[in-house]
């Protein structure tokens, strides 16, 4: 009985640790949403791709523009992302001929895929160059935008 009791509450405890330690959407630690505004030379960008990524954790979120500018960020299949610092890279297009990119690869290198001929510096579209930052903070970040010289 001494048993029994003791297995419950250990499997108890077990249960409640696991799930203070995770967010809504099974993310551990503080998460917040992203959006902003991306411009080339004052005038909105549309349809590009802003890419974070996390200089402490690794993370990568991904955003397209609308045709205004704007962007909210999405980190897998939803719009918490991770709270951290993060590099930032915007690019357009993908080359109708590129080979497919692997993800995990990207992520690793920090670099996104083979690019079609794009109206955006060079600079920007690699977050080694970019100079882009932005730090995420727990909750809501409605306002990370950058323009583009």
């Amino acid at each position: 009985m001494k048993r029994l009791v003791f297995h419950s509450v250990f499997v108890l405890c077990v249960g409640i640790v696991l799930l203070a330690g995770c967010s809504q959407d099974g993310l551990i630690g503080p998460t917040g949403t992203v959006s902003g505004t991306v411009t080339l030379k004052g005038k909105p960008l549309g349809e590009a791709t802003i890419t974070f990524f996390g200089q402490n954790n690794g993370d990568t979120a991904m955003g397209v523009t609308q045709g205004d500018g704007t962007y909210t960020l999405m980190y897998g299949i939803g719009f918490s992302v991770p709270a951290g610092d993060y590099r930032v890279s915007v690019t357009t297009g993908i080359s109708p001929n590129a080979p497919p990119v692997d993800p995990s690869e990207m992520m690793k290198s920090m670099k996104p895929g083979p690019l079609a001929k794009s109206t955006i510096p060079t600079k920007y579209q690699d977050p080694g160059t970019s100079a882009l930052v932005a730090v995420v903070k727990e909750g809501t970040n409605p306002n990370i935008s950058f323009d583009l010289k």
